[in-house]
Formats: C-alpha cells, structure tokens, sequence
C-alpha cells in the first residue's frame, strides 16, 4: 500500500470533509470509494462498449466510425448547452443522416435474414 499526501486549499478541505461526513465516511475513505467507484464506472462503461460492438459487428451490421461517433456526441452534448451554429448544425445533421443510413441498412439486414 502507498501513502498519498494532499495539500488543499482551507475552503477545499472543508467541502471535502462536509462531503463525507454527509455519508458518514472519513475524508480518507470518502476519496477512495470516489476513485473506486469512477474506476468502476468507466470499466463498466468500457467492457459495454465493447460487448455492444462485439454484438453489432455478428450482427453484421454498421456504425459510424468512432471519430464520427465522438463528434455526434460532442455535437449532441453541445446543442443542450447553446444553439448550434449554422455550420455545426449542417454538421450535426449530416453525421445524423449518416447514422439513420447505417441503421436501416443494417436493420434491412438483419430483416432479410429473419426471412430466410
């Protein structure tokens, strides 16, 4: 095990320790369940990606490569803070496009296969 030491701003140290008495954990503790618990989260997050993936591709079925994929989220996630500019809606609408097209083709796919 490896010891850790944080110097923290006054204001910093009182929030963090407010936090975890508000769960009834020490400082410490309240730190380490956070990572662990972020840790998890992102892993979780991963191996689901991963299995989705795994999914589509035996499915035969196509997405949008993962470039696209990131800046259809970032666009996405950029609408809900401000409007677009006419340029990232263009933008936004072709990668849309882009997806729906994959979708149904892939689900016409999937659709003739069932029929066999």
């Amino acid at each position: 095990m490896k010891e850790v030491t944080l110097t923290l701003p006054d204001k910093t140290y009182k929030q963090l320790v407010a936090s975890a008495a508000s769960v009834h954990k020490s400082p410490e503790q309240w730190i380490i369940d956070r990572l662990l618990t972020e840790q998890g989260a992102q892993a979780a997050a991963a191996e689901l990606h991963t299995l989705l993936a795994a999914a589509l591709d035996a499915l035969g079925l196509k997405r949008l490569e993962p470039e696209k994929t990131k800046r259809l989220s970032e666009l996405l996630s950029v609408r809900k803070e401000r409007p677009l500019s006419s340029e990232e809606t263009s933008e936004l609408n072709a990668l849309l496009s882009a997806d729906d097209a994959l979708e149904v083709e892939g689900l016409e796919r999937l659709a003739a296969t069932l029929e066999c």
